[in-house]
């Protein structure tokens, strides 16, 4: 199916300019069918969105996602946790959904088309040398629905060193098809943000998924994922951009940053190294919100 295309066409309908008259009973429709929380709104009345893309993208009042300051992770993005638990560190896989396991190299980049080896190595080792520190490798997938928060923060405190922008298809990431699809977060458009927190390598995944190809990374605003202005052929499926932050250019997040944000619902993935003691304080099919303690 041509869902990039048709990502595209979604992306233009959702600028289109929707009367002042009828976006109350637009936008009231569309909250109460994806049951979204219109008192926790930084705009005053629907009234203010143009139109339905600046509603999916809207922000929250101050103090509406408090973060918890005493947790060293916190959870990224509203949404609903699909999976979480330890990476198999003997095959390097991760299994993210019932019965089906994803490569950790080829979530991370390794032997792409087009791989950077020195900084594919870089990456990987940085993984793999949770092994060595006594440490563990673990993982986390938080779906979003169409009335979530769109917008994703940073989980910790850490540095992000690389971003890889995986060209990909664009499968819808509902939990039902995340069962029977294997290796979709591989398949997908996808933005891996890589580097250090204070337990060693963290990465943070956003993915891609229908009417969902624009991801958007507010510190690097040279990254454009699937939208009009960029022609397919620049970026074809299974290719993907490199981009390091190093001296002036270096990223350093604090917990609760805003990272940037999915042009609709989505999934973010997380994979990071932490002590063998680490516990996550949700479990599986928990519904969470944005600041809220995801381990200790």
């Amino acid at each position: 199916l041509p869902l990039r295309e048709v990502s595209r066409a979604w992306g233009w309908l959702n600028s289109l300019t929707v009367p002042v008259a009828l976006r109350s009973s637009f936008y009231g429709a569309y909250s109460k069918a994806f049951n979204c929380n219109l008192e926790e709104m930084e705009a005053g009345s629907v009234t203010d969105f143009e139109n339905l893309g600046t509603f999916f993208y809207r922000t929250l009042k101050a103090g509406a996602r408090p973060v918890d300051t005493k947790a060293d992770l916190v959870c990224p993005s509203d949404g609903k946790i699909l999976c979480l638990g330890r990476v198999d560190e003997q095959n390097r896989q991760v299994p993210l959904v019932k019965g089906l396991t994803y490569s950790l190299d080829a979530l991370l980049g390794k032997k792409a088309n087009n791989v950077s080896a020195a900084t594919d190595s870089k990456l990987n080792a940085d993984a793999s040398q949770a092994l060595y520190r006594g440490n563990k490798l673990y993982y986390t997938v938080i779906y979003l629905a169409p009335g979530d928060y769109h917008r994703f923060h940073s989980p910790a405190d850490w540095t992000v060193t690389t971003r890889r922008h995986f060209a990909g298809e664009l499968l819808s990431v509902s939990p039902w098809i995340v069962e029977k699809i294997r290796n979709l977060f591989i398949i997908n458009e996808r933005v891996s943000l890589a580097g250090q927190w204070k337990h060693g390598f963290f990465s943070m995944i956003p993915v891609g998924a229908t009417n969902v190809g624009s991801i958007v990374i507010n510190f690097d605003e040279e990254m454009k994922t699937n939208t009009p202005d960029v022609p397919s052929a620049t970026f074809p499926i299974g290719t993907y951009t490199e981009k390091a932050f190093t001296g002036k250019d270096k990223v350093v997040l604090k917990r609760g940053d805003e990272i940037g944000g999915f042009k609709l619902g989505s999934t973010v993935v997380l994979v990071f190294e932490a002590p063998e003691k680490f516990e996550f304080a949700y479990k599986e099919g928990d519904v969470v919100k944005m600041g809220t303690r995801l381990g200790k």
